[in-house]
């Protein structure tokens, strides 16, 4: 702290490098997720944490001495973009311990005062992390990278300030966070919007507990919310309503481009229906796709210039309904490609054929219904989504999964899964409803009802072949077994131990190893009744005779060498 002097802060030195760019948020979000918090584990999230700052130190030369401690400073001229992982990951160990320690002493049968004082400091420790991480950032990266460092840094202060009580302070840090995420929300593709949303969806509890304690409402917030919608109703051009909402865009060049966006899809769809679609249609569908993700960049572009402090309701509805017509094209193409492939395969009556196959596959429809099942999903999270609106999906995507279960039974059709095949028919003939009544996007509720329609039709026509293929097949097994069986199945039956139980008695061998355990037992012959006496006595005389004419000769030698 000493080291920040005015000398220091009146001449500060420009960076030497174009301006990096990281996205903070879904950064960290990821590596949460992936290391113990989607399991609320944040003694393991603390320790990997822990090595991850320990790579970095030994990765960027950010060492600190080998025996004894020696504080280095952060570099102010940075050539790597790794280095805001630092203070990064540093703010997420301190937070991770200080909601440890706020567990272990929630989850503790009396309240620990040192606990929750530690925990309070490993806060603070975070907050102070997260203002270096944010100085950083403001020095060497993007706009869109210190908005999101903001952020952040609002998040680990209003968690620092509610576990301090400043109800208040807190809940300016952490509203700013939100209006940040919305803001970041409206320009980022899916993997991006989940995170975010996860951040939403935590700040939620906080906001309420901070308006709780403070004694505030929701009214105020609902009231900012009417005067917004009053806003734009006042400003609203044209016919373009987004879900009970005029839509008003500021920019004319882009106001045009959506003009003729919207007149091309209406002459596409026009054409669509006197022709019953095809492949023209299809490509034609591509191009006014790719038409209007390009007037999305535009809209993106002009809200991220704006700014989060900047009031652009009139362009998250604007953007909000663009994203709406988009995905609903979307939708209308794999409809009219799965109709097509419905179509192929009313033609055909046998899908286990070589020539059917080659035709069409039931495994392109299943690819189709996934297809349409995402564009239907990817509705729902569009904002202002009521429960009507949700409802009207629901019935949609029933439809699809209807259609979906149809394929399905199909496929284990072709691969002789005929029990499977007639079992899901069978379920499926009994849960087809008739086709549900006007909803909110006119467009999709007739291309829905157009393929509802047939649906039980197809659906009873497949369930008696298969039943017709089931039959044939238990007749032929049927009289496979009437048959004789052959000498093959004969020794087969034999050798199946379950064919007769229980089994007859037969001969078992005995071991060797049976007389080898016996073998003690076994008393030796007595051979002394082989032998003959006589022989035994003549041989017991040669060897006297022996002996005694060996001791002579032994004495006579004796007596001669004691001759003097």
């Amino acid at each position: 702290m000493a080291s920040e002097t005015p000398e220091a802060q009146e001449e500060p030195q420009a960076p030497t490098h174009e301006p990096f760019s990281m996205k903070l948020l879904s950064t960290v979000q990821e590596h949460r997720s992936l290391n113990g918090l989607r399991h609320n584990d944040h003694l393991r999230y603390r320790q990997y944490c822990s090595r991850r700052l320990r790579r970095l130190y030994t990765g960027l030369r950010f060492t600190h001495g080998k025996t004894r401690f020696k504080q280095v400073p952060f570099p102010e001229n940075i050539e790597d973009a790794k280095w805001v992982c630092i203070p990064l990951v540093q703010t997420e160990r301190a937070w991770a311990f200080g909601v440890q320690l706020k567990a272990d002493n929630a989850a503790a049968s009396a309240d620990n005062l040192r606990w929750r004082r530690h925990s309070e400091r490993k806060f603070r420790k975070a907050h102070f992390y997260a203002q270096h991480l944010e100085s950083v950032c403001k020095v060497h990266f993007d706009q869109r990278t210190q908005l999101e460092a903001e952020a952040y840094a609002a998040y680990i202060s209003g968690t620092w300030l509610k576990e301090r009580e400043n109800w208040a302070e807190a809940k300016t840090k952490l509203a700013r966070c939100k209006k940040l995420c919305e803001h970041f929300q409206l320009g980022a593709d899916q993997a991006e919007a989940a995170a975010l949303r996860t951040y939403l969806e935590e700040l939620a509890p906080m906001l309420r507990e901070c308006r709780y304690n403070l004694g505030e409402g929701e009214e105020e917030e609902d009231a900012l919310k009417v005067a917004a919608g009053k806003k734009i109703a006042q400003a609203v051009q044209g016919d373009m309503v987004y879900r009970g909402h005029p839509v008003s865009i500021p920019s004319d060049k882009i106001r045009s481009t959506v003009m003729s966006c919207l007149e091309s899809a209406k002459a596409l769809q026009a054409d669509t229906d006197s022709q019953d679609g095809g492949p023209v249609a299809t490509e034609k569908y591509g191009e006014l796709s790719v038409n209007f993700g390009d007037v999305l960049k535009d809209v993106r572009g002009e809200m991220m210039a704006a700014g989060a402090d900047a009031d652009i309701a009139e362009w998250r509805i604007a953007e909000a309904f663009i994203r709406e017509v988009s995905i609903g094209l979307s939708a209308e193409r794999n409809l009219m490609l799965l109709r097509g492939h419905l179509a192929k395969m009313d033609d055909i009556e046998d899908v286990n054929s070589i020539d059917s196959r080659r035709h069409c596959r039931p495994e392109e429809g299943m690819r189709f219904c996934e297809l349409v099942k995402e564009d239907l999903a990817a509705l729902t999270e569009l904002p202002e989504s009521s429960g009507e609106f949700e409802a009207a999906l629901t019935a949609y995507k029933k439809v699809i999964q209807d259609y979906r279960c149809l394929y399905l039974a199909l496929c284990h059709t072709a691969i002789g899964k005929l029990l499977e095949a007639a079992a899901l028919l069978d379920l499926l003939s009994n849960r087809i409803e008739e086709a549900g009544n006007e909803g909110p996007l006119p467009r999709l509720q007739k291309l829905f009802q157009q393929m509802q329609e047939p649906l039980q039709s197809r659906v009873a026509r497949w369930r008696c072949r298969v039943l017709v293929l089931l039959a044939k097949a238990h007749k032929k097994k049927q009289e496979s077994e009437v048959e004789e069986p052959t000498a093959a199945e004969q020794t087969k039956a034999k050798q199946d131990p379950l064919a007769t139980f229980p089994p007859t008695f037969r001969d078992v061998p005995c071991k060797p190893l049976l007389f080898d355990l016996a073998f003690p037992c076994i008393q030796p012959p007595n051979l002394d009744e082989i032998l003959p006496k006589k022989q035994e006595g003549k041989g017991r005389q040669a060897v006297a005779a022996v002996a005694g004419a060996l001791g002579g000769l032994g004495s006579r030698l004796g007596g001669w060498m004691g001759r003097k």
